[in-house]
């Protein structure tokens, strides 16, 4: 309803500024739009005050978030307590990162963050979540690295302040603990109309029925297995290493320079977590296939470079060898994001219609209706993905 709807947006707005410390008389707001993303709602909100040192009139851009009303609580709040932690514990003032202004966190009542919103400072999506230009992508490998390498270093360097982080982080998404959980059953439908269409194009038996067991199993078998903390190479990942979530700034060289956004998923993983979500869903099977060297070579750069320049000597642990070993150990991990977002991402389910039917029908039932959705088009381009992860050698231990 709208009027308790700006009733609630004024409460909320009114305790920021009494935040920032300003006269809540002479500052004003508006609500630039609002957009509900699944799970939450985004507002953008342009903020109106005096300066009260120059008495100048200023204005500054906020985004708010807050969960999805009716919207499963637990879930919702679970997100955005890794995302405050993220901003409050994780991040540092010299860091690029949005500021965050304000938080409240209560369980039974809304989870709200309100960000600064950072296109002021020159950085947005970029154009298209799917198959960007090569530079995006290159640029995106390199913020990845140095993103690993800040976990490395603070794990090294200030253990206590990292583990006391990583202990608070929850795990949303790959976690037996709540029935009924969506991401199970999509892990394990989704994927089997890639052995469904192999048999389909006679291809070998034996591949296909092992494929088969192992995928039908995938949530416990790849999801759980690959997000576990393998040391040395545990670090902080994002979680959700999309397009959807890095901004770009374009200076005027054309240079890139990305910032990552959105942290409900950060988890204590190692590497491949990240990488394989975003080469799986984010290249096309050709982009993958002819640059995959190049990618993980500049993930690898970036990060070595940000751990000789944190003074951290001991580097060996972190050689390219090591973090392609753990690749192949989770690759798969991609690939089942891929099962699940890739019908979505080319426009072949519509997310509200997904969670209607969610609704409507139950999760599992939803999940089976929606596991064909774009046809033969889309398993055969799953099937080439797989394919190519049994070349890269990502298979062998379910062969």
């Amino acid at each position: 309803n709208k009027m308790s709807h700006e009733k609630w947006l004024d409460g909320v707005m009114s305790k920021i500024i009494k935040n920032f410390g300003l006269d809540v008389d002479s500052a004003r707001y508006n609500l630039l739009e609002s957009t509900g993303i699944i799970t939450s709602i985004v507002y953008h909100i342009r903020l109106q005050f005096e300066n009260k040192t120059n008495r100048q009139n200023e204005e500054l851009l906020i985004i708010l978030k807050r969960p999805m009303p009716g919207h499963n609580q637990i879930h919702a709040y679970l997100q955005f307590h890794n995302e405050i932690l993220f901003y409050q514990k994780y991040t540092r003032p010299d860091e690029i990162y949005a500021k965050c202004f304000y938080v409240e966190k209560r369980l039974s009542l809304d989870c709200i963050i309100a960000l600064e919103n950072v296109n002021t400072r020159g950085y947005y999506a970029c154009s298209c979540v799917y198959n960007p230009p090569v530079e995006y992508t290159l640029a995106a490998m390199r913020e990845l690295g140095r993103f690993h390498g800040k976990g490395y270093v603070m794990k090294q360097m200030q253990p206590e302040k990292f583990f006391d982080i990583v202990e608070q982080i929850q795990e949303v998404r790959y976690t037996n603990k709540y029935t009924d959980n969506i991401f199970k059953y999509c892990s394990n439908i989704k994927t089997l109309r890639v052995v469904e269409y192999l048999r389909s194009q006679g291809h070998d038996t034996i591949f296909c029925d092992k494929m088969e067991a192992y995928l039908s199993n995938a949530f416990d078998q790849v999801m759980i297995k690959t997000v576990q903390p393998l040391e040395p190479l545990a670090t902080l990942c994002h979680g959700d290493f999309t397009l959807s979530n890095i901004l770009f700034k374009t200076e005027d060289n054309g240079q890139l320079y990305p910032m990552l956004i959105d942290f409900a998923l950060i988890s204590y993983s190692t590497p491949v977590v990240d990488l394989s979500t975003y080469l799986h869903i984010c290249c096309t099977n050709e982009m993958r296939k002819n640059k995959f060297s190049e990618f993980m070579r500049v993930y690898h750069d970036a990060l070595k470079e940000y751990l000789l320049d944190a003074g951290i000597q001991d580097i060996e642990k972190y050689s390219y060898d090591a973090l392609l070993d753990d690749f192949r150990r989770g690759a798969l991990f991609g690939f089942v994001l891929m099962c699940i977002f890739m019908p979505i991402l080319l426009g072949h389910l519509d997310p509200e219609l997904m969670v209607q039917d969610i609704i409507n029908l139950g999760p599992l039932e939803s999940v089976k209706k929606q596991k064909c959705m774009g046809g033969d088009k889309i398993s055969k381009m799953l099937a080439e993905a797989l394919l190519h992860l049994k070349d890269l050698g990502c298979l062998e231990h379910v062969l």
